[in-house]
């Protein structure tokens, strides 16, 4: 991107990411949480391990469970100034449905939450001049400042008129990238970047509040610097978005699988899931008879599996069937 005061983003959807894409989705809607503490439990442990992504990143060296203990309210040994880096990740976290991607101003306002006791200018962007070093060689020069308004508003409008005509998984990927090109804060630019892309996807779809995407970032953090400097010698956005819906993809299987791990089935919801996979027409008095429990009791542990998304009813209760998810 050339350092003028216009911004018009350019990419290429592959059919490699329009395949990905469909992999997301599908990966998505087999994906269930209906249980009431188990949702709070997965938002919960995907928050922490959100915010300790995000933060060892950029150098944060708190170890999980330590911000874990904070989000808590615990006390921890460790850097003040690590610790509040936590403390305002997780205030920010807490609140993300409250902010709208779409808005500029919201975006400020996470930034000063965001940055809270570090720098005089949180919540405004920086009026000085940064780059990216790799040792003593400068390998990327941001615009100059006083483009940045002018390319963050133009940022801003291109996700407003792209809403209806991007996919979401593409469009949060774009806005990373070309937010991290403009590098608008004199800090937290990365983290503010990996917090809008949640926001933008749980808005999109809630169940993302319980998939940490920053983890699998963190875990590919050198193809992740890298992909964004291969873009930028490109001058496209087509490596990153990539780059981004691998990880989207490889994070939601990782918490559906740990997800399906951490269920613990009685004998009777075993065995009732043995019944289904023989005979997925089973009905709940054949269950019944099989198990030697009451109709309620069959019922009971048939709403459970649904509830840890193992089977799904298709049809209706007479001429339908069950289906193993």
């Amino acid at each position: 991107m050339r350092n003028i005061d216009t911004l018009t983003p350019i990419f290429y959807i592959s059919d490699k990411n329009k395949k990905m894409i469909k992999k997301i989705e599908k990966q998505l809607d087999s994906f269930h949480i209906n249980d009431i503490d188990r949702k709070k439990m997965l938002h919960k442990k995907s928050k922490v391990r959100s915010i300790y992504s995000s933060l060892a990143i950029e150098a944060n060296s708190l170890s999980l469970k330590s911000v874990e203990s904070i989000v808590e309210n615990k006390p921890v040994l460790g850097s003040r100034k690590e610790i509040q880096e936590v403390k305002n990740a997780n205030e920010l976290y807490e609140h993300i449905t409250e902010y709208n991607w779409k808005n500029e101003n919201d975006l400020l306002k996470a930034h000063t939450l965001m940055m809270k006791y570090f720098d005089d200018d949180n919540g405004y962007y920086r009026n000085h001049g940064e780059g990216v070093k790799r040792g003593n060689e400068i390998i990327y020069s941001a615009p100059q400042s006083i483009l940045v308004p002018s390319l963050m508003k133009n940022l801003f409008e291109f996700l407003r008129d792209s809403e209806n005509n991007i996919h979401p998984l593409v469009l949060s990927a774009i806005f990373h990238y070309y937010f991290v090109t403009i590098h608008p804060f004199s800090d937290g630019n990365g983290r503010m970047a990996r917090f809008w892309v949640s926001l933008m996807l749980t808005h999109w779809n809630s169940k993302f509040e319980f998939i940490p995407i920053e983890e699998e970032i963190y875990l590919r953090r050198k193809k992740y610097y890298d992909s964004i400097s291969e873009c930028h010698l490109n001058g496209n956005a087509n490596v990153f978005i990539d780059f981004m819906l691998k990880c989207i993809l490889s994070s939601l299987k990782k918490t559906t699988q740990k997800t399906t791990q951490n269920i613990k089935l009685n004998s009777n919801q075993a065995k009732i899931i043995e019944y289904i996979k023989a005979n997925p027409h089973m009905t709940r008095k054949e269950l019944a008879i099989l198990l030697n429990i009451t109709s309620d009791g069959v019922k009971y542990n048939l709403k459970k599996l649904v509830d840890y998304g193992m089977i799904e009813r298709i049809g209706p209760d007479n001429g339908g069937y069950w289906e193993l998810k």
